[in-house]
C-alpha cells in the first residue's frame, strides 16, 4: 500500500470560526511539561522515528534548538496526540515554534479528550478551537537544519478560552495546511511545543461504601414461626 493511500482525507465539512480571546499571560512556572506521557506520545502521517517525536516537548533550557525537527510525510498534514499523565487539566496556552517559511503551519485545530481523531475523520469532527498560526518561526535554509537559533521572536503562544479546555486528559493536535502548499514544500515542520496550564491530580484512592443493613423480610418471617412453635400454648 502506497503513503497516499494509508493517509486518508475528510471531505473538507466541519470547518468552524476561529474565536478570538482576550490573552491572559502565562508564566514558566505554569509549564505542563512534567505533565505529560511523554513515552505515549504518538502522531500520524510524521515522517520522523517515533522516538523523536517527545523530544520537540523540551524543557526551557533546551528550547533554542531545532532538532529533531518533527516533519510530515506524504503531505503537509499531520495529527499529534498528547495524553497527560494521571491527572486533568485547565489549558491556558499552547507556545509553537514552527518552521517560518515554506514550512510554516497555518490552521491547526485542537480536540479535547476525542482519542478516535484520525485521517478518516478528523475533517468531519467539530474541534475544540481551530488556532490560526501565523507564519512565524524559524528561519534557515532548506535543507541546513543549525542545531540551534537563539531568537525569541520565533516563538507564537496561542492563548487558549480556559473555559472551553477544563478537565483535559487528552489534547490532539491537527495541521491541516501551511502557507506555501505546492509539490515542492508539501511538508510541515515543528520544533518547540510547551503546554501551559493547571494540573490537578486524579485520586486513584479506593471508594469504600458504608451500606446500613437493612432487615430480611424472609428473617422475620421465620423468627415469628419459632416464636411461635417454641411459646404457644398447649
Amino acid at each position: 500500500m502506497s503513503c497516499e493511500d494509508e493517509h486518508h482525507h475528510g471531505d473538507g465539512h466541519g470547518h468552524e470560526e476561529h474565536l478570538h480571546v482576550a490573552p491572559v499571560p502565562t508564566n514558566a512556572s505554569q509549564s505542563l511539561h512534567s505533565k505529560i506521557d511523554l513515552p505515549h506520545v504518538t502522531a500520524l502521517n510524521m515522517s520522523n522515528p517515533p522516538d523523536e517525536l517527545e523530544k520537540i516537548f523540551r524543557k526551557s533550557s533546551d528550547k533554542y534548538k531545532l532538532k529533531p525537527v518533527i516533519s510530515s510525510d506524504c503531505d503537509a498534514q499531520m495529527i499529534i496526540n498528547i495524553p497527560f499523565l494521571n491527572g486533568s487539566v485547565k489549558l491556558y496556552s499552547i507556545t509553537l515554534r514552527t518552521n517560518g517559511d515554506n514550512y510554516c503551519p497555518k490552521t491547526i485545530k485542537l480536540f479535547k479528550n476525542d482519542k478516535s481523531v484520525d485521517f478518516d475523520n478528523v475533517e468531519a469532527k467539530k474541534s475544540t478551537y481551530t488556532l490560526g498560526h501565523p507564519q512565524v518561526g524559524a528561519m534557515y535554509e532548506e535543507d541546513q537544519i543549525p542545531e540551534s537559533i537563539e531568537q525569541d521572536g520565533d516563538f507564537v503562544e496561542h492563548y487558549l478560552p480556559r473555559h472551553k479546555f477544563t478537565g483535559v486528559q487528552h489534547l490532539t493536535i491537527f495541521i491541516q495546511d501551511i502557507y506555501e502548499e505546492d509539490e515542492d514544500t508539501d511538508e510541515s515542520r515543528l520544533h518547540y511545543i510547551d503546554l501551559r496550564g493547571e494540573f490537578t491530580h486524579l485520586n486513584k484512592d479506593p471508594v469504600i461504601s458504608l451500606y446500613e443493613l437493612a432487615a430480611n423480610p424472609a428473617d422475620h418471617k421465620n423468627l415469628t414461626q419459632a416464636e411461635t412453635t417454641n411459646f404457644s400454648l398447649p
